[in-house]
């Protein structure tokens, strides 16, 4: 585990870009929707968001990409937005909707990105996959929980998520119910009761930067557009054992996790990193939201380049981020 000596990101002026919905249609007959970011004729990286979350997760990262050569695919995940879940979610089962996505495409061989709750997802297409599978980046993961992470590693906020409230009939859905409610009314009030139980360097990121507020509103309305079974299935799948062939990942692995994330477990996103034979960054001080401000430190890895040439090529509109390692 090695945290870099110095990171960069790109300026918090950079503003989103204004993305066009396409679909594909699986041969079961469900939709995929999704968004593509980046250069049209770069390598294509399939980007998974977190929970909740949707296509627009990654739109702030479009003019990143573009400078790298990276065609970043970004799918509504199940019913996010206006994709399709099956009758029966599992977790494994992910892995054929993105190779049938990716065959949609013409895509061969290409890299995966997941982000918090989209890091299961992105494993478990990275296990199934095998060789296909070029690069896996994972960016504050969740990691494996029941039969692979004590309970008691766990803190109790994270016991009762993940243990208890999948248990309780409505619980969930009533929660994200009420934040796609406060979403309609006061969306950047809503983002910011995200960061509720959020560690100090959360806290201010999502208090202090309208344009990230904005970005995050944006992503999670559209992903809660049609409802709230997209982060239900999500949580009764993280509560479940994954039953995925992680050691049989042949991509390079590498996940990135702030040593002040208070979202995700710990315990388990590094139980999954050595699972995957991954890279482990930690972000000293970092986090659940360091990535709104370092994605080009990703992206750049990502497209194997140096983050200094990625900044360069951007047009060297960037800002020197204080060392968090």
């Amino acid at each position: 585990m090695r945290p870099p000596q110095q990171r960069a990101t790109l300026a918090v002026g950079h503003r989103p870009a204004e993305p066009a919905d396409r679909w594909a249609r699986l041969r079961d007959g469900r939709r995929v929707c999704y968004c593509e970011f980046g250069a049209a004729d770069g390598f294509p990286v399939i980007a998974l968001h977190g929970t909740p979350g949707s296509r627009l997760k990654f739109a702030a990262t479009h003019a990143c990409a573009a400078s790298l050569r990276l065609r970043l695919i970004c799918p509504d995940r199940w019913a996010y937005g206006g994709s399709d879940p099956p009758q029966q979610p599992i977790l494994a089962d992910y892995a054929r909707d993105i190779e049938e996505l990716a065959d949609s495409l013409g895509l061969d061989t290409f890299s995966l990105a997941g982000i918090s709750g989209g890091g299961p997802y992105a494993a478990a297409v990275a296990a199934k996959l095998g060789r296909r599978i070029a690069r896996l980046a994972l960016i504050s993961p969740l990691g494996p929980l029941a039969g692979a992470t004590p309970w008691r590693e766990l803190r109790p906020f994270h016991r009762f998520c993940f243990r208890v409230l999948p248990l309780l009939p409505g619980a969930v859905p009533s929660a994200f119910g009420f934040l796609r409610a406060a979403l309609a009314v006061a969306p950047h009030n809503a983002v910011r009761l995200t960061a509720w139980r959020a560690a100090a360097a959360d806290r201010g990121l999502l208090f202090r930067d309208p344009l990230i507020r904005d970005s995050l509103a944006k992503a999670f309305q559209a992903g809660l557009a049609a409802g709230v079974r997209g982060p239900s299935i999500d949580l009764q799948l993280f509560s479940s054992p994954w039953r995925v062939p992680l050691g049989r990942t042949a991509a390079l692995a590498r996940v990135w996790l702030g040593s002040a994330d208070r979202n995700v477990p710990l315990a388990a996103a590094q139980n999954l990193a050595r699972a995957l034979g991954a890279e482990l960054i930690m972000l000293d001080g970092a986090g659940h939201f360091w990535f709104c401000r370092h994605y080009a430190e990703v992206l750049s890895w990502l497209s194997a380049r140096p983050l200094a040439q990625a900044m360069r090529d951007a047009g060297g509109n960037s800002t020197p981020a204080a060392s968090i390692g």
